[in-house]
């Protein structure tokens, strides 16, 4: 492979739900492309992009897209022939505007297709990002793809044919490798960051509902995220006389639910769920609680890989976690210094660690700010970019 010598990167997503638009209502894929790119460009790169989502209709990347995505399965059959076609024009759209700019493809792995096998067969040298083990999700997690056997073949054929993957857990990695056949020496584990500049407590204007104690939780309504058993936790904690309320942000196919089920636990004045908010709005949201929430559960298919971008962000707002104890968890928080742990699924844990974050209520904003000091230290964009550009270059002279 030819020796890369101009800082230009072609950065790909054909994902159509996947936008840099501040309402894009999955938000965590958004902060990724957004920090990924800032981090090429503190670099010195040159950043051209083909970023599907932010050609399509605006209602397809909000929150009005979510009851599409999972809804009957004729539905979801239709949504996968879509997938399939804008894939194979997206890749011809995104060669005809990058040719000629790019040295490099970077991409955003995309559910039933990709866009920079077209510059493979040019030589260009093509990474690609993965969250997600589709082919594997696809057997019990992910209920919004109809054509599994299809999406597994082209998703691994996809990390068989580029010249370097990058997820963000070893978990995810061990996956891909056990599960997928694909070479350990192809896998790079670059762990999640956040854009200390934009989560910064300094220029947030707190936006707060309760005047007590709050827990704050922002992402994705789905199943995985275990708010039904916070609220449970909730309501025998304020039983116990803990003035505990809790905001949630975001919006997602558990959404009706669990405000059903605040409603069944009266917790109706103490549950504040704000539903989908602007990407730059979430700063402010997450400067108006006391301890931010990410209580991830065991997944139904076994291994807990993902690496939730709301850890960082909170700890990078000054707030202390309350998270349950996996791998990333336990990495980025220290116990009692900068957050507090709980073991995933055990109530008497969840209370153990709430009851500890209001005991030393406090003292919390000398634990966030610890919290952020962390996160500036260790977790920058620019850090994760610069390691993995090393990596790139090691293939490239190879």
């Amino acid at each position: 492979m030819r020796k890369m010598l101009k800082n230009r990167v072609g950065y790909l997503s054909g994902a159509p739900r996947i936008s840099t638009l501040p309402e894009a209502a999955v938000s965590g894929p958004r902060t990724r492309v957004l920090g990924i790119v800032k981090g090429f460009e503190s670099l010195g790169w040159k950043v051209n992009s083909f970023i599907a989502g932010d050609r399509v209709p605006r209602k397809w990347v909000t929150e009005e897209s979510e009851p599409a995505v999972n809804s009957k399965a004729w539905k979801i059959f239709l949504i996968d022939l879509v997938r399939l076609g804008l894939n194979f024009v997206n890749a011809r759209k995104a060669w005809n505007e990058l040719n000629g700019k790019v040295d490099l493809v970077y991409e955003y792995n995309a559910a039933l297709g990709s866009l920079g096998w077209i510059f493979k067969e040019y030589e260009i040298p093509w990474v690609v990002e993965t969250h997600r083990p589709l082919f594997y999700e696809v057997e019990a997690e992910r209920q919004n793809v109809f054509l599994k056997k299809l999406a597994r073949e082209r998703e691994l054929k996809v990390y068989r044919d580029c010249d370097l993957i990058v997820t963000i857990t070893e978990a995810l990695k061990d996956i891909l490798v056990t599960q997928g056949g694909i070479p350990a020496e192809k896998v790079l584990v670059v762990p999640s960051s956040v854009d200390t500049d934009v989560f910064n407590p300094e220029t947030a204007k707190p936006k707060r509902f309760f005047d007590g104690f709050t827990i704050g939780f922002v992402g994705n309504l789905y199943v995985w995220q275990r708010l039904d058993f916070l609220l449970e936790v909730l309501r025998e904690l304020r039983d116990e006389g803990l003035d505990i309320s809790l905001t949630v942000v975001g919006s997602g196919q558990m959404q009706k639910e669990w405000m059903a089920k605040a409603l069944d636990l009266e917790l109706a004045g103490n549950v504040k769920f704000v539903g989908q908010v602007p990407g730059n709005a979430v700063p402010d949201y997450i400067a108006g609680f006391d301890v931010g929430y990410s209580g991830h559960q065991q997944l139904q298919i076994g291994t807990m890989y993902h690496s939730p971008l709301k850890i960082y962000e909170y700890m990078a707002m000054g707030k202390p976690v309350v998270a349950s104890a996996f791998a990333d968890a336990i990495e980025a928080i220290k116990d009692g210094e900068t957050g507090f742990l709980f073991q995933s699924g055990d109530k008497e844990s969840l209370k153990a660690a709430l009851r500890k974050a209001y005991a030393n209520r406090e003292s919390l904003p000398e634990i966030g700010s610890k919290a952020r000091e962390e996160i500036i230290a260790n977790y920058s964009w620019n850090a994760r970019v610069e390691m993995m550009l090393a990596k790139i270059q090691d293939l490239l002279v190879g």
